[in-house]
């Protein structure tokens, strides 16, 4: 059923508290996208008053790597190349979860309207939080580089895009593979590991074994954040060769960055009555602020759990997002780094 019929006041009723109700309504935390929302440190100066409107387009601009063999000797009539800039436009979806509820619907149930209006917000921001989370994956997984250089102890597989470890052989050290591969990829510094299920537990059970184990495999585990991304499992296994034995994508911190964007109108707080009421609202989990429609009409509700002379609104929330990696000129190569074992 739906409309909160099953909790109307037609019997003798308890509500269920604490832990019995939270389960129903737990969601997945959203780790990968807070993490894409920790490294975005202003990547487009005032993005948000520069869109202005949803369809317009905001480019941003990067300085070229121009990459020269040395010469050998010195000239006094010496000629070289100009450097470049490339454009990077910035590209925007819209999200969205909607819901309604009449005036009248909690009149006759255990659960008033305040309270039925306070869950359908609680499921809204479990959407987002899971919706989020899958969308950072998918870009993360989506945009892995297509160029790897490095070809030791291990091999770059061009068709999966994955660098690929032997388990057999090199399993327990499969991290410190990670760096040196990075390395040789010219990126120095910290890195952010995203990981499936199966790599998570091998690096979380790895990194706990202490100084008087006979295998201490902790030295690898240093400069890095590991996180838990189960959306990986199966993007993982759908590869054109599974890879199941533990995936994982590696990514230079400050390389990767989500921008969040909502209309003037619910920045500023517009109330144009049953037309459209335009607000926002913070979501707790992620600490964005998302927009608010609501619109409503008078209507017979009878059918719905409500009453015939009652109010029927309607609610959307929304925000836009910008998932973004660092750019790089040379052609399929980006900084997300993508590693298996097989």
């Amino acid at each position: 059923m739906a409309n909160y019929v099953p909790s109307n006041l037609v019997k003798a009723q308890a509500r269920l508290l604490s832990a019995f109700q939270n389960s129903e309504l737990r969601y997945r935390e959203p780790a990968t996208f807070r993490e894409f929302l920790r490294q975005t440190s202003i990547m487009v100066p005032d993005h948000v008053a520069l869109r202005g409107r949803e369809d317009r387009a905001i480019s941003a601009y990067f300085k070229n790597r121009t990459q020269r063999a040395l010469g050998s000797g010195r000239s006094h009539n010496h000629t070289g190349p100009k450097g470049d800039s490339t454009e990077m436009p910035i590209t925007w979806t819209t999200y969205n979860d909607e819901f309604s509820i009449s005036m009248k619907q909690g009149d006759n149930n255990m659960f008033g309207y305040e309270e039925q209006l306070d869950n359908e917000l609680e499921n809204v921001i479990g959407n987002f939080a899971e919706g989020f989370e899958s969308a950072a994956v998918s870009h993360l997984f989506t945009n892995r580089s297509g160029v790897n250089i490095a070809t030791v102890e291990g091999a770059f597989d061009a068709t999966d895009d994955t660098f690929d470890i032997t388990e057999a052989t090199n399993g327990d050290r499969a991290l410190q593979i990670t760096k040196s591969v990075m390395d040789i990829n010219k990126y120095r510094g910290q890195y952010t590991v995203f990981c499936d299920t199966v790599s998570f537990n091998k690096f979380q059970f790895q990194a706990n074994q202490g100084t008087g184990n006979t295998a201490n495999l902790t030295f690898q585990f240093g400069g890095a954040t590991y996180v838990h991304s189960p959306d990986l499992n199966a993007l993982a296994a759908g590869l054109s060769t599974p890879r199941t034995k533990g995936f994982w994508i590696a990514v230079p911190v400050g390389t990767i960055a989500v921008l969040p964007w909502i209309p003037i109108q619910n920045r500023q707080g517009r109330d144009f009555g049953n037309e459209g009421i335009y607000g926002s609202l913070i979501n707790p989990v992620d600490g964005l602020d998302y927009a608010s429609h609501i619109w409503f009409e008078g209507a017979d509700e009878t059918a719905n759990n409500g009453y015939t002379q009652d109010i029927l609104f309607q609610h959307e929330i929304s925000i836009d997002l910008a998932f973004e990696n660092a750019p790089l000129t040379n052609a399929n190569e980006t900084t997300l780094q993508a590693f298996a074992l097989i």
